[in-house]
């Protein structure tokens, strides 16, 4: 089984290396971390080592730096094995030290006790460790913002591989999920990170009425990838040496569908939507990525390029409010709905993973945070469970 898991590593590793990383440090986090979990398995059998594994690809291919991947391998051994704070300091660098500083939990067996707090008693110390431990997150996470995102994208990987528990256990991460991890993306405008996590919860919260609508967006995307394919290649050769240097098309994701279609047709059931209310909304995202040029050239340039070359037609212009980038919402001639956003490579960068380069950090408060989500409300079973609804 390991060297199916060398096999993912070695993956990671071309990733670095087209990323122009060095490589000795991540490998030497990847060797000290296969050591520490080599006796841990996950729940469904496989070897621990391939979650951390997952967790520093999914943050290579966002193009984070070779500390930020280290910390990701190694993110889980003070929390998870007998290597101490310390072991991490002598063995690696202070970085790498503090990212996974950041992300591990408060041990509860340590936890000391707010007798000052009404909630800090032995039947609430679950949710106090965790409170906690999420406080520490966004504590530490303003002073060394790539902790944000080797949490975003551990939780990503465990909610993808979340079906191996019971039903109940996986609703109590997704609650977990939408009372911490996404307001905290929503606040730095992680775009990439809040998708991928929200559709996740999407679909395990309605796990008994999605398939058929998942089925429906497959048979979608299925049946228009050769019209994808013919406007990627069109798009390419209109804007063969001019100010584009990029183009990317991808597909929107599905909560995002259903939520355009609740506006549309306001008791609309999951399980009842076909394609025809599908090509309804926008289903495609267009990045044209350009250089050397002011944004209002290009994107006059490319509202010209667009009506008399490609003969699509312009629906609207708007503002994500997500994102606050301006985007055309076009149509072609099938009746299919894009976005198309015209960005320069450093803002499709942050597109992507908003403030966790970084910048605007001040605008994270461990006290209000929650404030974005406040229709969660926190109560206690009769186990002494803390569950949220």
């Amino acid at each position: 089984m390991f060297d199916e898991m060398d096999k993912r590593f070695e993956y990671l590793v071309e990733i670095a290396q087209s990323n122009q990383l060095s490589l000795d440090l991540i490998k030497k986090a990847y060797l000290k971390a296969r050591d520490l979990h080599k006796d841990q398995k996950r729940k469904d059998g496989t070897p621990y080592i391939s979650h951390p594994i997952e967790v520093a690809i999914i943050l290579a291919e966002l193009n984070y730096d070779e500390n930020i991947i280290s910390a990701a391998l190694l993110h889980d051994t003070i929390e998870d094995c007998e290597y101490t704070e310390q072991n991490l300091k002598e063995d690696f660098n202070d970085d790498i030290f503090n990212l996974v500083d950041c992300v591990s939990a408060i041990n509860k067996a340590k936890y000391v006790l707010d007798k000052d707090n009404i909630f800090e008693d032995m039947e609430f110390i679950k949710a106090s460790a965790e409170e906690q431990t999420f406080k520490k997150l966004i504590s530490l996470g303003k002073k060394n913002p790539g902790g944000f995102a080797i949490k975003f994208a551990d939780r990503l990987h465990n909610l993808r591989t979340i079906s191996i528990f019971e039903y109940p256990k996986q609703l109590e991460k997704v609650r977990e999920t939408e009372k911490w991890i996404l307001p905290i993306a929503k606040t730095l405008k992680c775009k990439y990170f809040y998708d991928e996590i929200k559709n996740e919860c999407f679909k395990i919260v309605n796990k008994d009425t999605i398939n058929s609508f998942m089925f429906q967006c497959d048979s979608y995307h299925s049946s228009n990838q050769k019209n994808i394919e013919n406007l990627t290649i069109t798009l390419k050769e209109i804007f063969a040496d001019t100010f584009v240097k990029d183009i990317i098309i991808k597909p929107i994701y599905e909560f995002n569908i259903f939520e355009k279609l609740k506006n549309i047709y306001k008791n609309i059931e999951l399980s009842q939507i076909t394609q025809g209310q599908i090509i309804k909304v926008e289903t495609y995202d267009v990045f044209i990525i350009y250089n050397n040029f002011s944004f209002k050239q290009a994107l006059t340039e490319l509202i010209y390029l667009i009506e008399s070359k490609l003969y699509l037609k312009v629906i609207n212009i708007n503002v994500d409010t997500f994102t606050e980038k301006t985007y055309l919402e076009v149509e072609d001639k099938i009746k299919n709905r894009y976005k198309i956003y015209v960005l320069t490579e450093l803002e499709y960068i942050t597109f992507k993973i908003g403030s966790v380069n970084g910048q605007n950090l001040d605008i994270i408060d461990e006290d209000n945070i929650n404030e974005l989500d406040n229709e969660i409300i926190r109560v206690k079973t009769r186990s002494g469970e803390i569950k949220y609804i």
